[in-house]
Formats: C-alpha cells, sequence, structure tokens
C-alpha cells in the first residue's frame, strides 16, 4: 500500500514537472534568445543553452534612437495606471452599493454584471468603436482606457461585493455615529478593510490592460500612442531583429512578473474571499 501510494505520488510529481516545464519553455526560450549575439541567434543549428550570453541586446533596445520601446512602454503605464485606478475606483463604489444598499432589481443588475462578463470582447469591438467614432474617442489614451475599464469593472464589482458582504456592519455603523457619510464610510472603513479584494482586483486590472492587443490594436492608430503589445507586433513585422524583439518582450514581461510575485498572496486571498457570500 505504502509503496503504491510513492508510485502515485512520483507520477504526479513527474506529470506536474513535465507540465511545468512545457509551460515556462517558452519564456526560457524568449529570454535565451534576448540574451544571444546576433549572429548565434540566426544560426542554422541552434542550442538550447546558448554559448554566448550578452545583455548588449537589452541596452540596445532602451538606448537606440531608432526603437521606440521607452515610447510604448510610457504608453503602456500610462493606460494600465489609468484603468487600475478608474475600476478600482467604480468598482468600489458599485460593489459596497450592491452590498449595503436594498434598491429595485439590485440582484437584477448583479446577475447582469455576470452576464456581461460572459461576453468575448472581440463579439463587441465592433458597436464599440462606432460608440467610440461617434464621441470622437479614437486614437486616444481615454478612449482606450474606458474600452478596458468597460470589461474590467464588472468582475471587479461583483468580487468587491461579495468582500463588503463579509465585513461586519458594526463598524459601519460606528462611523456613522461618529458623523461620517456614506462616502466616508465607504473610503476610510469599508475600503481599507477590503484591502486584499482591492489588491486583487488591481492585479487582475493592471495586467488586463498591460497584456490588451485586441483594443489597442482597433482603438490606437498612430504610432506614438502604440502600446507594448501592438508596439512590439508593429515592430516584429517590419523587423528581422529577433533578438531585439525577444529583448523587448522579456522587459515587457518583467513588471507583470513582480507584480504577480508582490501580490500573489493578496490575489489568492482576495479572490477567494470574494467569493464566500453571493
Amino acid at each position: 500500500m505504502r509503496r503504491r501510494r510513492i508510485l502515485v505520488d512520483a507520477g504526479t510529481y513527474l506529470l506536474v514537472g513535465a507540465l511545468a516545464i512545457m509551460a515556462l519553455f517558452p519564456f526560457y526560450w524568449m529570454l535565451r534568445t534576448a540574451l544571444t549575439p546576433i549572429a548565434d541567434a540566426f544560426s542554422l543549428h541552434p542550442v538550447i543553452w546558448p554559448r554566448t550570453v550578452t545583455a548588449q541586446n537589452f541596452v540596445r533596445v532602451i538606448l537606440s534612437p531608432t526603437v521606440p520601446f521607452l515610447a510604448y512602454f510610457r504608453n503602456s503605464l500610462i493606460v494600465s495606471f489609468a484603468t487600475t485606478a478608474l475600476v478600482v475606483i467604480a468598482g468600489a463604489g458599485g460593489g459596497y452599493a450592491l452590498a449595503r444598499m436594498r434598491f429595485r432589481g439590485a440582484n437584477a443588475f448583479g446577475i447582469g454584471l455576470l452576464l456581461i462578463q460572459m461576453f468575448p470582447p472581440v463579439v463587441l469591438i465592433i458597436p464599440l468603436f462606432i460608440v467610440m467614432a461617434k464621441l470622437r474617442l479614437i486614437d486616444t489614451y481615454f478612449g482606450l482606457v474606458l474600452a478596458l475599464m468597460t470589461f474590467n469593472l464588472p468582475f471587479a464589482t461583483w468580487l468587491l461585493r461579495g468582500y463588503f458582504l463579509s465585513l461586519p456592519r458594526d463598524l459601519e455603523d460606528a462611523g456613522r455615529i461618529d458623523g461620517c457619510g456614506r462616502f466616508a464610510v465607504l473610503f476610510r472603513i469599508a475600503l481599507p478593510l477590503a484591502a486584499p479584494g482591492v489588491a486583487a482586483i488591481s492585479t487582475l486590472a493592471m495586467v488586463s490592460a498591460w497584456n490588451d492587443f485586441l483594443f489597442a490594436f482597433v482603438l490606437i492608430s498612430s504610432d506614438a500612442k502604440k502600446v507594448l503589445p501592438t508596439g512590439l507586433a508593429t515592430y516584429g513585422q517590419s523587423n528581422n531583429d529577433y533578438t531585439a524583439l525577444f529583448a523587448m518582450a522579456t522587459l515587457t514581461t518583467v513588471p507583470i512578473v513582480i507584480l504577480f510575485m508582490i501580490f500573489q498572496r493578496y490575489l489568492v486571498g482576495g479572490l477567494a474571499a470574494g467569493s464566500v457570500k453571493a
């Protein structure tokens, strides 16, 4: 019996290890190509581990006046931080209203949020483009932020609703006795107590905005306002310098990896706590 358990555990670890290698190998190859000299990168006999390792490709894409990586990076930062801030503010207000305020149609509104989340963005991209065109928001940061906010807000609102439902009302009642209004209770009492949930939706919104390609490709047309996903795609189509392309891809991945390393415990805790009460 014990031998059988050891074999099952060993097989499980081997399977998980093989799946982990398969999942991580593309990232390793990206980093390997980014650290490879140009001559070795175009070799007809590639090797798993590069014979020579260099950081020149990273220096080249950062300092080169002809590679607009820093402009793409700046644009992604602007769009991602603006989207995250708006999602947190609007999601906190909507989630608190659904959790604490009683009004007609509250349950239907909550279910509608979940239904909206089920629609894939590609289905609504044409109507969204028409709306943005009528509002003259095509090729603007604000138009892209609004589009990203639209598809991140329903889940954020629903998650924070569940988190606010798990908080004791006594603390909010004490705040009202001390003279706090509805917004003061939300921002001074409820929101700090829901910090894990806020960290979770902030991380998810940041990652979604940072990695978005579809909305940025449709709504942004000028090269000066392109974000990293569309900028790298444009560079890859017009250049065959794969070492520079993979160096930019590596630098694009690093902020998200660091973000997950910092907020992973808040992310897991926030998602679990936000799904306790319906």
